[in-house]
């Protein structure tokens, strides 16, 4: 983690009323970002994680231009405006951006929230639609130009093999290779994909969502793979639904696929092949952190959650594999 007291007076100098700064406090440190709330101007920093990040591409920059275009577009989400970017090491020693700090609190799926987890059905089930809502609404926006070209459903499940791979996990790989030898079905054009649909990444503001956070898996693709990842939190014959979508109110698969269909205005045919995927995309990410705790890359005690689950999201890749016949 970065020294906040140098942060602090290099920032005071770097940014628009630096003076105001009280001082910067340290609210996440996580392998694809560090994030700090600069008080006195009630703002957000974030840097490259200290260790190195986990996953090949997570760019601060990069995060920052898309905060940037989605910023400009009346049609997307709301996001944080971007208040400065340093793409160079001589402020900081990283680069990092700056973004205003928005109202409200993620649902956390460990720690849920009183409000939430205590609340009516029907606020759980409202929460629900409009999760179902942010992300499937992004089904019908152009592709973001900072995010380059589409990237096709195959090359994107090559990427996460070649992933598997680099975190030495043939078995993995191997699944991977059964799920590319059937083509990857299409709902329509390419559209935006958050790469993290997940609900923890919606901040709501008295039971509304307030924006969508965390953007660093974006992509232009195929449209089901935002559906197909925000699938692996509710129960299926594969596995069990996690914490949040356990509770009473909250929908369930077939619910929210209906839902999706409505608001994206596409076809959900052919969702189980993005289902698998997304699976295996998560698959990856934990088998990763699983062998960077286990090659010394990183002690961080949160990583042997990753490497005690890791057969377990294997073992779900390969019933859902089975299952479909790939």
């Amino acid at each position: 983690m970065a020294d906040v007291e140098v942060m602090a007076r290099a920032l005071r100098d770097y940014l628009p009323d630096g003076d105001r700064i009280t001082r910067i406090v340290s609210l996440t440190t996580g392998f694809s970002n560090e994030t700090y709330r600069i008080e006195g101007l009630d703002l957000i920093l974030r840097l490259p994680p200290s260790a190195g990040a986990m996953l090949d591409g997570h760019d601060v920059i990069a995060q920052a231009r898309i905060y940037e275009e989605l910023g400009r577009r009346p049609d997307a989400p709301r996001v944080p405006k971007i208040v400065a970017i340093c793409d160079t090491p001589e402020i900081l020693g990283v680069p990092f951006f700056v973004m205003e700090r928005l109202p409200g609190e993620a649902i956390d799926d460990l720690e849920m929230q009183a409000w939430f987890a205590e609340g009516s059905d029907a606020l759980r089930a409202d929460i629900c639609r409009q999760w179902v809502a942010a992300y499937a609404g992004l089904s019908r926006l152009a592709p973001l130009d900072i995010l380059g070209a589409p990237v096709a459903p195959e090359e994107d499940a090559r990427t996460w093999r070649a992933f598997a791979l680099k975190a030495q996990s043939p078995r993995l790989a191997g699944l991977f290779d059964r799920l590319l030898s059937v083509p990857a079905p299409r709902s329509g054009p390419p559209g935006l994909i958050h790469g993290d649909s997940k609900l923890a990444n919606i901040l709501w503001v008295d039971g509304q969502v307030g924006a969508v956070l965390d953007w660093e898996m974006a992509l232009n693709g195929e449209p089901l793979a935002n559906l197909g990842y925000m699938l692996y939190a509710l129960e299926s014959k594969h596995h069990a639904a996690t914490r949040a979508y356990k509770l009473s109110g909250m929908l369930v698969r077939d619910e929210v696929i209906a839902l999706w269909e409505e608001i994206s205005g596409r076809s959900a045919e052919g969702l189980v092949w993005h289902e698998i995927a997304q699976m295996g995309k998560l698959a990856a990410i934990i088998a990763e952190g699983a062998n960077m705790f286990a090659s010394g890359r990183s002690s961080d005690p949160k990583l042997t959650i990753f490497a005690r689950s890791l057969e377990y999201y294997i073992g779900v890749m390969q019933s859902m594999i089975d299952d479909a016949g790939f």
